[in-house]
């Protein structure tokens, strides 16, 4: 029986990783409840959530590395137009990378949709781990949900109605004819489930650490990052605040070591393990591959003894990033580590006081760490935002934030001179063909 059990997990399992949440075309009905038995079946299908945010779409790679090609962190030297477009900043509705990862992400979605949906209803004494599956399930969601905001929706505008189209519930019996064609919510609403659910998952997993799951740490460090970007600073920097505090994480000394290795670090608040044989293709497309190749500028933008300029090697006529140089792809992606809450509590402090002063300490951490001296104070609020911005390059880089960056803080035109409405990129022309109720983001066509 416990084989039978096995076997039925790993093709239920296969089979969420497989199914496309946004496409119509007739699949195999498979009754969820059913499946969903016992605790052991929400842990396999909880396990099958993470899988999938490994997708080469997702953090396996373009995830992780699209927002610096996006910008002036990395350069296009390849031969794949889909790169080649990012690179550029004019992402047409039909780019293969915003496609799949519309998909892949939402395929996240629909397994925590699942699990939140059936979870609380499992009979099943021996199932002690109940609310630290739901809590998980509500912290994964909001992360797919935030990532796919920051892409797809006005998350720099809070007001804007251009958020996303929420999907809440699993689709019936796994059968994808009957998917809702969803209007998109409001950013305001956007923000509200994303926040939700992280408050949510802090409540259920309280006293959970685990840094390579979404963990109560992993939330409430998610919930800074969601916070910051709502410009709910109060709330970013107390939540910053607690995770820098709690005394669970510290910033390892060398910055060289957080990356030149397999393992999660002190510093890790949550690692995407990747490993020899569940690789992702980081190092395929950075050391082996030319679709993502360090833009001089960066190179260039390190401040004399800052020790982050050696995460860099000179190989195949360009410099590749160390960070993702494990040649088995076995390079942990770190979705959320401490350096990013310094400086989120910084900016945070900055924001809410009006202030370019308030956060200086914070951002002098993250400098020290790094081999550089205090910053004593700054003139005015832009010399803070362009030292900020600086900081999070030299942090941050290759890890999947600098578009995002540069867009919330609305530095896109004035560092790249475009257009104010490529903030955000479009949505796909797949997902317009298939939704009739879902709508492009302004200045983008739709066909």
């Amino acid at each position: 029986m416990k084989k039978l059990l096995i076997i039925i997990l790993t093709i239920f399992t296969v089979f969420l990783m497989s199914c496309d949440v946004l496409d119509t075309e007739p699949q195999t009905s498979l009754d969820a409840a059913t499946v969903l038995s016992n605790g052991a079946a929400a842990e396999a299908v909880l396990l099958g959530a993470y899988s999938r945010m490994q997708a080469g779409p997702y953090y396996g790679v373009h995830y992780t590395l699209s927002p610096d090609l996006a910008t002036d962190n990395a350069r296009y030297q390849g031969f794949f137009d889909s790169q080649l477009e990012v690179n550029s900043g004019t992402v047409p509705i039909s780019n293969l990378w915003i496609g799949t990862a519309w998909v892949s992400i939402y395929r996240v979605v629909n397994v925590s949709n699942l699990l939140i949906a059936e979870v609380p209803g499992i009979e099943d004494d021996t199932f002690s781990s109940r609310d630290r599956v739901l809590g998980e399930a509500h912290a994964v969601r909001a992360l797919a949900y935030f990532d796919l905001l920051r892409v797809f929706g006005y998350h720099f505008d809070t007001t804007s109605p251009h958020g996303l189209p929420l999907l809440t519930e699993p689709i019936e019996n796994n059968d994808f004819n009957l998917i809702p064609d969803l209007p998109r919510s409001s950013i305001a609403e956007t923000y509200q489930l994303i926040l939700s659910d992280l408050d949510t998952a802090i409540n259920l997993m309280e006293g959970y650490s685990d840094n390579t799951r979404m963990s109560y740490w992993a939330a409430l460090a998610l919930r800074a990052r969601v916070n910051l970007y709502a410009k709910n600073y109060t709330a970013a920097f107390n939540d910053a605040s607690a995770v820098i505090n709690s005394g669970a994480f510290s910033l390892v000394s060398d910055v060289n070591n957080l990356f030149l290795t397999t393992n999660t670090t002190s510093e890790s608040i949550f690692d995407l393990v990747f490993t020899d044989q569940d690789g992702s293709t980081l190092f395929t497309f950075t050391f082996q591959r030319d679709e993502y190749n360090v833009n001089p500028s960066l190179i260039e933008s390190f401040e004399a003894g800052d020790s982050r300029a050696g995460l860099f090697v000179f190989t195949r006529n360009s410099n590749r990033p160390l960070k993702w140089s494990d040649s088995n792809n076995a390079n942990n992606v770190k979705v959320l580590r401490l350096a990013e809450m310094y400086l989120i509590r910084s900016e945070a402090a900055v924001m809410r006081d009006n202030n370019p002063n308030a956060g200086v300490d914070d951002l002098n951490v993250v400098r020290n760490r790094a081999g550089l001296g205090d910053i004593n104070s700054f003139s005015n609020m832009d010399d803070y935002v362009d030292a900020l911005l600086q900081e999070r390059r030299a942090e941050l880089n290759y890890e999947g934030h600098r578009f995002f960056d540069v867009a919330r803080l609305d530095k896109l035109g004035e560092m790249f001179g475009r257009e104010a409405f490529r903030k955000a990129f479009p949505i796909p022309r797949d997902e317009l063909q298939i939704q009739e109720n879902l709508t492009q983001n302004p200045g983008y066509p739709t066909e």
